[in-house]
């Protein structure tokens, strides 16, 4: 009997420490609460106002791409357009695509983190994806203070977005020193008052994780906090309530049946908000090739299973400085495996302007090296590629009827329209919705007319105009993809 409860007596003794250690562990609803307290002044509501619908960004055409092509094929690319997304979905009806006819404003919510005060200003960074397209921006304090503010820039391949705020009572996260972030960490997600100052606990699952689609050349963390869409571009915080980092939605990933979320390191989002805040863009590397991905029978015959190969090389860029020619196929970056054309444009992508690359290539058979000194996207070298001339029009556009030798060099063979040589800052065209028209985009329609020739476009705005129109819709072809944007037309 005295037996029996000796073995009883340790069988609770085990069970009240393991239950004790698992309190120990958890953290307690006091430290929860002042972790959060600590960094909600921080944390704020972003009410967007005037963006275009939601069903209408998604049925945006998608960027043509250049077909691989079969031993015994003509040389050169081919260019197929895939319409609508994913080929599935149906097209909403013409007049229902598009605000423009439907008069609608579209507004959105979501939160955002000030990472930064200097006097009364205040730096804000926020998703992109939310900021898209906006006419207004509005963020709420979690006083309940309500400030407009002003969009400084986005940056696609980290997806933030830059704000600027005044006021003078305004306070910035406190960021957590070093390696704050360690797998196995207990960790707070906290929302703007858009997601009602929403709280959630969860545990870092790694920190070494690339993100999806364009966020794939930056590292994120990802923990197993539930990350709602109003709380996506909160602070994710220890439980000093330091932030690690501003969370996004679902990094795509899970764990034990868990959806993970992903988190943008606190360091990519200083280095990034910063240098939106001074240039309105975030320096990334040019390579000035264009370039197409190889299909099983091409691999096959070349006796590889992986790389892409070249189609132009733009003259005077980069890629014709190191010597690397049209016909060449890619096959690694710094020792990297070129796998596909996306991978390979986030790789240069990721990169410095000025920072000096090796590609190893294919050369009639031959593997060869060449040794790479990147320019900048959107930089000085960048536009020195592109033609010069061309007439100005009043939406800030200066544009150039599409020639054959310019439909080479920019990948635009079979198509029709106006080459973009030069963009006013500040203008319409700049300020297009829900992304600027760009130096080298090629515009195909104007207010719903197919354009070729400038008097094409003349005389599409001047009919928009005799319209008493307030705003143009154009089609546009470039790097961002195929997509239709507003245009405020000056009246």
């Amino acid at each position: 009997m005295a037996r029996r409860a000796t073995v009883w007596a340790s069988w609770i003794g085990i069970a009240l420490l393991w239950t004790y250690a698992q309190g120990a562990e958890r953290p307690l609803a006091e430290a929860i609460r002042a972790a959060a307290d600590a960094v909600r002044p921080a944390v704020v509501g972003i009410e967007v106002r005037g963006r275009r619908p939601a069903a209408i960004q998604r049925e945006t055409p998608q960027m043509p791409f250049v077909v691989p092509q079969e031993p015994g094929e003509r040389r050169g690319p081919r260019f197929e357009f895939r319409w609508p997304p994913g080929g599935e979905e149906p097209m909403l009806p013409f007049g229902e695509q598009f605000p423009l006819f439907r008069g609608r404003r579209e507004t959105a919510a979501g939160s955002g983190v000030i990472v930064s005060v200097e006097g009364d200003r205040g730096l804000i960074a926020a998703p992109s994806s939310l900021l898209a397209g906006a006419e207004e921006i509005l963020v709420t304090l979690a006083d309940g203070r309500q400030l407009a503010a002003k969009l400084l820039g986005s940056d696609k391949f980290t997806g933030l977005g830059a704000l600027e705020v005044r006021d003078k009572k305004l306070a910035a996260a406190r960021p957590a020193k070093g390696d704050a972030a360690q797998v196995g960490d207990w960790v707070l997600a906290v929302g703007g008052p858009a997601s009602g100052g929403a709280v959630t606990l969860g545990i870092v699952s790694t920190t070494k994780q690339h993100g999806e689609g364009d966020l794939a050349i930056t590292q994120v963390i990802e923990t197993d906090n539930l990350v709602t869409e109003d709380m996506a571009g909160g602070a994710l915080v220890n439980l000093k309530g330091e932030m690690l980092g501003m969370t996004l939605l679902a990094a795509g990933r899970t764990t034990a049946g868990r959806q993970l979320a992903a988190t943008l390191p606190a360091s990519t989002v200083d280095e990034t908000v910063s240098s939106l805040a001074k240039t309105g863009k975030m320096p990334r590397g040019w390579l000035g090739v264009m370039f197409r991905p190889l299909g099983p029978a091409e691999l096959n015959r070349l006796k590889i299973d992986h790389g892409i190969q070249v189609v132009q090389v733009l003259e005077g860029q980069p890629a014709a400085k190191a010597g690397i020619e049209a016909e060449d196929v890619l096959l690694e970056i710094d020792g990297k495996k070129i796998a596909d054309v996306d991978a390979f444009r986030a790789m240069v992508a990721s990169k410095k302007p000025g920072t000096r690359v090796t590609l190893k290539l294919l050369r009639d058979g031959t593997e060869k090296t060449a040794e790479v000194t990147l320019g900048e996207q959107g930089g000085e070298q960048e536009a020195q590629a592109m033609p010069g001339g061309g007439e100005k029009l009043a939406l800030g556009l200066t544009l150039q009827p599409l020639t054959p030798g310019l439909a080479n060099q920019f990948g635009y063979a079979g198509a029709k329209g106006l080459v973009v040589v030069a963009v006013e800052p500040g203008s319409p065209a700049a300020n297009a919705r829900p992304a600027p028209i760009e130096q080298g985009d090629l515009i195909a329609e104007v207010a719903g007319k197919p354009v070729s020739t400038l008097a094409d476009a003349r005389k599409a705005i001047e009919e928009a105009r005799k319209a008493e129109h307030k705003s143009l819709l154009v089609l546009v072809r470039g790097k961002q993809g195929v997509r239709y944007v507003v245009l405020d037309l000056p009246q």
